[in-house]
């Protein structure tokens, strides 16, 4: 469903590329195309390097169904590991643990492991909410590449290390327009994030060397500036539907892990540009529940409400903390 048709009246769609961000407008189809079909090609590229289907031992340590299985080295996930067990894992872990470490549900399982799955319902649930918000975010992100017409200019800029406390998650993007949505075009924002939820897309994860990431991002120049302070020769890229990012992960496996009826657009604030002078950009908060949570719409909008507190931390990245990939796949 597109926005209302008054947002391409809020200003003239000048483009990002006319303040020599760009050449190209980001979000055309044609700059979409190319970067997944880069992304696709990278995939294929490291598939290919399994030229021997190798075993290991995978031991499933949960407190049920305990149970020792035999999977394809650099192929199976811990998807395919739940798929064993019961639909119930498939359809509500959040995570894996493999070895100790956080491991996304459709990342290849490298070495012989125990694995344990993790739910929304844990007892202990940091690790689970940092892994939602960041999921969330994550699709507001997807969200906003395809909510405008090709004339505004969306240019992914990051999802903010929010502390999920705060209760929203947010991303931040450089428009062309300054936009200020009315009621009606929020709700058609959250009609997009509905439809994402239902259709249960994956999060799809590929760690890729820093050359292929500099030239998927050719034409972002937030993202070649994170790229610059990268001190590792590989970086992890999520894919959502056609929306592809930078992030250390695990994601959620797929957005049927967000309650449809509970995923919400509340406020958009502008904030500065900490990369480009005299430039905004804009800051869109959302919050959401996972299915395995039910709240009457009364109690929901009072987490709506909080979340429509302009929140004004993380406004820009801090590369003291060095990003480095949660896993170095032998992969080259």
């Amino acid at each position: 469903m597109a926005l209302n048709q008054s947002i391409l009246r809020l200003g003239r769609a000048m483009g990002l590329f006319n303040r020599g961000l760009c050449s190209v407008p980001y979000n055309s189809e044609a700059s979409i195309a190319r970067q997944n079909e880069l992304f696709d090609n990278e995939k294929k590229r490291q598939l290919e390097f399994v030229k021997r289907v190798e075993k290991i031992q995978v031991n499933h340590v949960g407190p049920n169904d305990a149970c020792k299985l035999l999977m394809n080295k650099d192929l199976s996930t811990p998807y395919h590991v739940a798929m064993h067990l019961h639909e119930r894992y498939t359809r509500r872990s959040v995570m894996a643990m493999v070895n100790g470490h956080p491991w996304h549900m459709l990342q290849p399982l490298t070495e012989d492991c125990d694995i344990g799955f993790l739910t929304m319902k844990e007892e202990e649930p940091e690790e689970v909410n940092r892994v939602f918000w960041r999921a969330s975010a994550h699709m507001l992100g997807a969200l906003l590449m395809d909510a405008f017409k090709e004339a505004i200019t969306v240019v992914p800029v990051r999802a903010p290390e929010i502390p999920y406390v705060m209760g929203c998650f947010a991303y931040d993007v450089n428009l062309s327009v300054q936009w200020e949505p009315t009621r009606q075009e929020l709700t058609s924002l959250k009609r997009l994030g509905y439809k994402m939820c239902y259709d249960r897309i994956p999060f799809e994860r590929l760690a890729v060397r820093r050359e292929v990431a500099e030239d998927i991002f050719q034409h972002n120049v937030y993202k070649r500036h994170h790229l610059e302070h990268v001190t590792t020769d590989r970086v992890t890229l999520f894919r959502l539907g056609k929306f592809i990012d930078i992030s250390d992960g695990p994601m959620l496996t797929d957005t049927g892990l967000v309650a449809p009826f509970h995923f919400s657009i509340t406020k958009v604030h502008s904030i500065d540009d900490y990369l480009l002078p005299n430039s905004k950009l804009s800051r869109f908060q959302g919050v959401a529940l996972p299915p395995d949570f039910k709240a009457h719409h009364t109690t929901f909008a009072v987490l709506e409400d909080r979340a429509k507190r302009p929140v004004l931390l993380d406004l820009k990245p801090d590369y003291e903390e060095r990003y480095v990939p949660e896993q170095l796949e032998a992969t080259t």
